[in-house]
């Protein structure tokens, strides 16, 4: 492993959080401000720096070929695809009272 591999490691997981906090409307503090646009804009950099630069590094077959690349591309882009769903759609819930 060399810093390349570990920046788009870390490009990668920082992804997740700011764009979570960013579908959920949560102020945190990202690149852009602490704005939940700003966040979705920032995981959505920071996503496509690590793909870029893994491709850079070691070509397109390569991220085929990669598990532990895909399996966490997988799940960021599945919350991309189905995150603001998934949080209006738990958000509608009632919660119980006590």
């Amino acid at each position: 492993m060399n810093l390349i591999d570990f920046i788009i490691g870390g490009l990668l997981v920082n992804a997740m959080p700011h764009l979570v906090f960013g579908l959920t409307k949560t102020h945190f503090l990202g690149m852009f401000g602490y704005s939940p646009k700003g966040n979705i804009l920032y995981a959505m950099l920071q996503f496509v720096l690590c793909v870029v630069l893994f491709c850079v590094k070691y070509g397109y077959k390569e991220l085929l070929e990669n598990g532990f690349l895909i399996g966490g591309i997988t799940v960021l882009v599945l919350y991309f695809v189905f995150g603001k769903f998934l949080v209006l759609f738990y958000g509608r819930q009632k919660k119980d009272t006590i």
